[in-house]
């Protein structure tokens, strides 16, 4: 028996050379969605800002990733901050929004990284979700993390304090969008009555031990 009598009718990673993203740029050719951003514009999901709002575009734990560390507190430009790995993060996103599961084959991901900025690494504004199978191009690909940071400042007017306002990138005005999840009416009490709930949970400790950092809106 030959390789040829199993070859499928439809192309291989060999007719790629081996490269993913072409691959993943020919399958989304020929669905609705056309192009590797307009797909990461429809499958990436954003906090309302409204809720962003009341964070005061803060961080909400103030931690930074350090994930062999985790759970320690040290002083950083001398302030008190807490080591973590991307769990802190993950609930912020998650608790702030009242999501009480974590979502099937979903990636929390930081719009710009700075994983040692604690003024970023919680912070509501730079965080996003996207189905995993996407999540990698937030990290990698300029076009990609170019469209997410452009989206950031279009919603919320928030970029990092020592960046400057992102460009618009081409075509951005014709993606069209995922509407952000629904607006939390009161974020404060929706993030703190899960830290009662989860009182042992290391980002419940984490944000008791290291007080109120994000001077929260009502």
């Amino acid at each position: 028996m030959t390789d040829s009598l199993y070859r499928p009718s439809f192309p291989t990673l060999h007719d790629f050379n081996l490269d993913g993203h072409a691959a993943l740029e020919a399958m989304i050719a020929t669905s609705s969605f056309q192009t590797v951003s307009q797909t990461v514009a429809s499958l990436t999901i954003f906090s309302h800002p409204d809720t962003v709002r009341q964070t005061n575009y803060k961080p909400v734990i103030r931690t930074i990733r350090n994930a062999s560390r985790r759970g320690e507190i040290v002083e950083l430009n001398g302030a008190r901050v807490g080591l973590d790995d991307n769990k802190s993060p993950t609930d912020v996103f998650m608790w702030c929004n009242g999501l009480r599961g974590r979502p099937r084959d979903i990636q929390f991901n930081h719009v710009y990284g700075r994983s040692s900025d604690p003024d970023c690494y919680t912070c509501l504004a730079n965080l996003c979700i996207t189905p995993s199978f996407l999540a990698k191009l937030t990290d990698t690909n300029p076009e990609i993390r170019a469209i997410l940071q452009y989206r950031v400042w279009d919603l919320y007017r928030w970029h990092p304090v020592d960046t400057a306002q992102p460009p618009e990138p081409q075509h951005y005005t014709s993606l069209r969008w995922a509407p952000t999840l629904q607006p939390i009416q009161n974020v404060r009490a929706t993030f703190e009555a899960m830290i009662e709930r989860r009182a042992k949970d290391r980002s419940s400790i984490l944000y008791r031990d290291l007080g109120l950092f994000n001077q929260w809106t009502d």
